[in-house]
């Protein structure tokens, strides 16, 4: 019997190979182009917000498991745990601080418990510089990518980890800061702006696994007391001291030393013998120790997964052209402009701003003429204490009035008479890890700003970071706002004023100081400190890029050279240079 005739089919290898041929396609779209559908498709900060080193704000597939998670906890919920009161928030605060804490929720491995062994490994890891063939000129962007893997050298599937990048040129110099892009599936991208011309080489640092930084958030939520503090109470010949802390457990009765200004709450144990009145300090009281559980202690290993070089695949440089087309001329450094990211670049140990034209001042008759008249206010942490340092060191004519105060604690009164110059440190109000200060002496930094008459000749300059690191982010939004809604009234009652924010900076982390100080808590920190203060006519000094970008081991305490630039860039603020 005769067969109906049929259409020809494709073979099955046919298919097959064509099914093959489109998945391979697809792959290496992915893999190559995978940053530029971040940039259109996902909130990268960078993005948004043009500043420093960043990763996106996290962002998943919608899935049974994130549809059936629970609605957000309320940001004033930590809050009332530590004693803020609940009237005190206005509905723009509570949306603030809840909108502030969404952004800053890091991407977290896909289970609770990661064996060590599956936890990333930067010695497995090798950087590619992208398009290394090509010819570079001043102003391009250059970009690296790299692929995260395990001990196992297995590539890794999800993001999360914590890095940090620069280009550099050692024998100008020469250094600037990257930024990072987490694609949440193993693959990091990091840009960088070329701004000189030269054999400009590339560092990549893995500053802690993912895995690391999960214990980092439990150690943050759940041990927020692993540093704690004291005050001594003396009354008629007897003294006692007890332990002070932010979030206290109350199990004693506690004095109430809340400001009744800010309503930023603080608690000391009550004294055994003596009344809560009797408080003369404050002072650090020590730290906790054995935090880590499980295989937790082996995510903060020195020189194998914290701030661990990441070697390149192949050349770790490229020979960079000059380019006519590149301008030097950024115009005044005035408050309210947006914080670019880079923020600037070294170049022979000065520091170039992408914003504005920095002026270095070199004489300390330059600095005495650029603070001629001048009421300087600065307050915060030891790190902008080294800017009051510089300038009585510095400047003959600034003579530092003796208070009776220690030189780590304060507060500090510099005079220069014939020039009329008045500059005041104070450190910022509690918490603050500090040597016996007396309680009248740790003011809050809203408290003394609502004190300053402002004008023309009135400087502010203040930071505040880095001992809000051990304790959950909330607290440190709230001192924010206070500190925000003074500023807001100082500019109101004179426009003229200027406010100077130092950001936070980078330092060196042995495995102790990672579980108290971690560059992670800064930087997320940092993070709220630039976006709670975005559109408002203040100046900000980028130290953290200024600390990343230069050659000198990263310090809590930056060395003099870089101390020198961030005074510089403060003074450019001060007397703005209209043109190079």
């Amino acid at each position: 019997m005769d067969q109906k005739p049929t259409k020809p089919l494709l073979p099955c290898s046919i298919l097959w190979c064509l099914f093959i041929l489109l998945a391979a396609i697809a792959l290496l779209a992915q893999i190559m182009n995978i940053h530029w559908i971040k940039y259109h498709n996902y909130s990268i900060y960078g993005m948004e917000r043009k500043w420093r080193i960043f990763y996106p704000v996290p962002k998943f597939n919608s899935t049974k498991k994130q549809q059936m998670e629970p609605e957000r906890i309320q940001w004033t919920h930590t809050l009332l745990q530590c004693g803020y009161q609940n009237h005190s928030f206005t509905p723009e605060e509570r949306s603030e601080g809840t909108s502030i804490m969404k952004m800053i929720k890091w991407p977290k491995p896909p289970n609770a418990s990661v064996p060590f062994v599956k936890s990333s490994d930067p010695a497995h890891v090798r950087f590619v510089i992208l398009n290394s063939t090509k010819t570079f000129y001043v102003g391009d962007q250059l970009q690296v990518m790299l692929q995260m893997k395990d001990f196992e050298g297995h590539p890794k599937q999800y993001g999360g980890d914590y890095l940090q990048g620069r280009i550099h040129t050692p024998a100008l110099k020469a250094g600037s800061a990257g930024t990072v892009i987490d694609n949440q599936n193993g693959f990091y991208y990091l840009n960088f702006n070329l701004s000189w011309p030269g054999k400009v080489e590339v560092s990549v640092s893995l500053v802690h696994p993912s895995e690391g930084i999960q214990a980092l958030e439990r150690l943050r939520k759940e041990r927020p007391e692993r540093v704690y503090f004291q005050s001594t109470f003396k009354y008629r010949g007897t003294s006692e001291t007890t332990v002070c802390n932010l979030c206290l457990r109350q199990t004693k009765p506690l004095c109430n030393f809340t400001d009744p200004r800010t309503g930023e709450p603080w608690f000391c144990y009550k004294p055994k013998e003596l009344p809560c009145s009797a408080r003369i300090n404050h002072m650090v009281g020590g730290s906790e120790h054995n935090l880590l559980i499980g295989e937790e202690i082996h995510y903060f290993q020195s020189g194998i997964n914290v701030k661990k070089h990441i070697l390149p695949n192949g050349p770790g440089y490229v020979t960079v052209e000059s380019s006519p087309h590149t301008g030097n001329d950024h115009g005044e450094c005035i408050p309210g402009k947006r914080l670019l990211s880079p923020s600037g670049f070294y170049y022979r140990d000065q520091w170039v701003s992408t914003s504005c034209n920095i002026q270095h001042y070199y004489t300390h008759e330059s600095i005495t003429n650029c603070l001629h008249g001048k009421n300087v206010y600065i307050f915060g942490d030891s790190t902008i204490r080294q800017w009051f340092e510089y300038l009585t060191e510095f400047l003959p004519g600034l003579r530092k009035f003796d208070l009776g105060n220690s030189q780590t604690t304060g507060p500090h009164l510099a005079l220069d008479i014939d020039n009329k110059i008045k500059v005041e440190y104070y450190a910022h109000g509690k918490p603050i890890r500090i040597a016996p200060i007396a309680s009248q002496d740790l003011p809050f930094i809203a408290n003394k700003l609502d004190e300053i008459k402002g004008g023309k000749s009135t400087v502010i300059a203040f930071t505040i970071w880095c001992h809000f690191n051990t304790f959950p982010v909330e607290p440190y939004i709230r001192r924010l706002q206070n500190i925000r809604k003074s500023i807001l009234r100082l500019l109101d009652r004179n426009p003229d004023t200027l406010v100077v924010i130092k950001t936070a900076n980078v330092q060196a982390l042995p495995r102790e100081v990672s579980l108290y100080n971690s560059d992670w808590y800064s930087y997320q920190l940092d993070f709220v400190l630039r976006k709670m203060f975005e559109g408002i006519n203040v100046a900000f000094v980028d130290a953290w890029e200024m600390t990343i970008a230069h050659y000198l081991p990263h310090n809590l305490h930056p060395k003099r050279v870089i101390i020198k630039n961030e005074v510089d860039v403060f003074l450019s603020y001060v007397c703005p240079l209209k043109k190079r």
